[in-house]
């Protein structure tokens, strides 16, 4: 009796470790997580920076406010490749980091920066049925008609130097001051 009781409770116990390893209790991976260190161009830390975390163009995505270290932390983030935009004032990092150019992985903790800078746009607009070259410190493009050029730049002054594809050689300089948060247009021809 006593070894048909031990077989049958062998057998359970064999059985019942053999049904566990046949439904494997499917494992969720952790969510990653990602840090964002936000800085000026001096190194000094930037707390109070709003920070919009984004998977594409039109995702809204989710907003944090650095804190006194000058961090922020986004977690429960998707397997995903995010963009991000960091602003304070009209100081943002429109020329710095915005993304960390691969996906998210599973369990990961992830870190990113960004250096915040008094920027603004520049806008150049060709109406001309000919392609323009324009050229400064930065750029080198040739602009078709009714394809507008946009950059984020430094707020400074440039020397912009553009010419008519067409008519090499002769082109005009034009002196422009990009401006914190404000967008300095261009139309060509002038």
């Amino acid at each position: 009796m006593k070894n048909s009781l031990f077989s049958l409770l062998t057998i359970f116990a064999v059985s019942f470790l053999f049904a566990s390893c046949s439904n494997p209790v499917k494992q969720e991976l952790a969510k990653p997580q990602l840090r964002i260190k936000i800085r000026d161009d001096s190194g000094k830390i930037i707390s109070g920076a709003s920070v919009r975390l984004y998977k594409n163009i039109s995702d809204l995505g989710f907003t944090q406010i650095s804190d006194s270290t000058g961090l922020v932390i986004f977690s429960e983030l998707e397997l995903v490749l995010y963009y991000w935009l960091a602003e304070k004032g009209c100081e943002t990092n429109r020329i710095s980091q915005m993304t960390l150019n691969q996906a998210l992985i599973p369990g990961a903790v992830h870190y990113g920066y960004s250096v915040l800078a008094e920027t603004g746009a520049l806008k150049i607009i060709n109406n001309s049925p000919q392609a323009y070259k324009v050229s400064d410190s930065l750029i080198n493009i040739t602009i078709s008609k009714d394809t507008p050029y946009i950059a984020y730049r430094r707020v400074r002054s440039y020397l912009i130097h553009s010419e008519n594809s067409s008519t090499p050689g002769v082109g005009k300089d034009t002196l422009i001051r990009i401006r914190c948060g404000d967008t300095t247009i261009i139309t060509l021809p002038y």
